[in-house]
């Protein structure tokens, strides 16, 4: 009985040896993953409590129903979460702080009445006027062409140089829209056909000049203002992408819509400079990587709002116009002309995005 205990314990004392070791062996394994866990946690426990908060206000002129700032309430949601709340962004639809071009001033300024200024690209050319090439007439084929540039690595340098100049800092661009023409009277098929049209146009040098291109007399009026312009008659029109045309009822005071395609319409995602560079590398990041996807999500929005609205438009009593194009590319040529020494090589390497 002695000898078979002994043998029994001997046998015993090897499995136990191999059990311990391997135990031994899983639970270091164990502690070196819950240990790289707890410092990455630390780590980015201690890069958020670097962070701060950020209360930022987003003013638009869109109104609320406008399918990009709907696009802005989803990058405000998307960004807070982003940023563990680190990030808030409030957004003012409607010109509730203000108009475009008086936003775009106080941001400029680091006012403090807006860090978020959502403005196209004729506000940031009154900074830098290489900017009136994103609201030049047919310069890009389409959407697709403008956002690859707009959003690419060649152009970084025009945002840097803009951001030391004005304080405005551009993190990204979307596709607007084509802008097409809505006219009481006036059904155009060239530019000889809106002879006498008083156009409104935003308050920019290239709106101006691509309005007398298009045969028009342009008129400055802030985008608030234009429905009831129209309805009083102090301006005939306005051009606009779809969207927005429908977004603010044009079709109730206009008949004609022109489907001229003059400009394929960008709006930027620009910040206070002075904001941005007080924020961490790692949370401005974030913010960019934010914008970004909602300058794609919005961008692919209008794209399929645009392909639905020429046949909504007329189903609500507009007269849809198909123009000559070629007739008013000829026209716009006196621009590029203009705005040679101005551009210098980025019309050729905006243009070559296009394909």
């Amino acid at each position: 009985m002695a000898l078979i205990m002994a043998a029994s314990l001997a046998g015993c004392g090897g499995s136990s040896t191999a059990s311990t070791t391997a135990a031994a062996t899983t639970a270091a394994a164990a502690a070196e993953t819950t240990a790289a866990a707890a410092e990455a946690e630390t780590e980015a426990a201690e890069a958020g409590s670097d962070w701060g908060t950020y209360e930022l206000r987003m003013g638009t002129n869109l109104a609320e129903d406008h399918v990009a700032c709907q696009g802005y309430y989803k990058f405000a949601e998307d960004v807070e979460a982003a940023t563990d709340g680190h990030v808030k962004v409030t957004v003012y639809p409607g010109e509730q702080l203000g108009k475009e071009s008086d936003v775009c001033s106080a941001v400029a300024m680091h006012a403090g009445t807006c860090d978020f200024v959502m403005t196209g690209p004729s506000e940031l050319s009154k900074y830098d006027p290489v900017f009136s090439l994103f609201d030049a007439p047919y310069v890009f084929n389409d959407g697709d062409a403008m956002v690859a540039f707009a959003n690419s690595d060649e152009v970084q340098p025009l945002y840097d140089s803009l951001a030391e100049a004005s304080n405005l800092r551009v993190l990204g661009m979307y596709y607007y829209g084509a802008r097409e023409v809505t006219v009481k009277g006036f059904p155009a098929t060239d530019p000889s056909g809106l002879a006498g049209c008083k156009l409104r146009v935003p308050d920019s040098e290239m709106a101006l000049a691509y309005g007398a291109a298009l045969g028009a007399t342009p008129t400055v009026m802030a985008l608030g203002e234009v429905y009831m312009g129209i309805q009083q008659g102090v301006v005939d029109g306005q051009e606009n992408p779809l969207p927005t045309i429908n977004a603010n009822a044009y079709y109730e005071v206009c008949d004609n819509l022109l489907m001229t395609d003059h400009v394929i319409a960008a709006v930027t995602y620009t910040i206070d400079n002075q904001v941005w560079e007080s924020m961490p590398e790692d949370l401005q990041q974030i913010v960019r990587d934010c914008v970004q996807e909602s300058c794609k999500s919005i961008s692919e929005d209008i794209k399929a709002q645009e392909e639905e609205l020429a046949g909504t438009m007329a189903e609500k009593g507009m007269n849809i116009v198909e123009v000559d194009k070629d007739a008013f590319r000829a026209n716009v040529q006196s621009i590029y002309d203009k705005y040679a020494d101005t551009w210098g090589d980025w019309l050729a390497t905006a243009q070559s995005f296009n394909k």
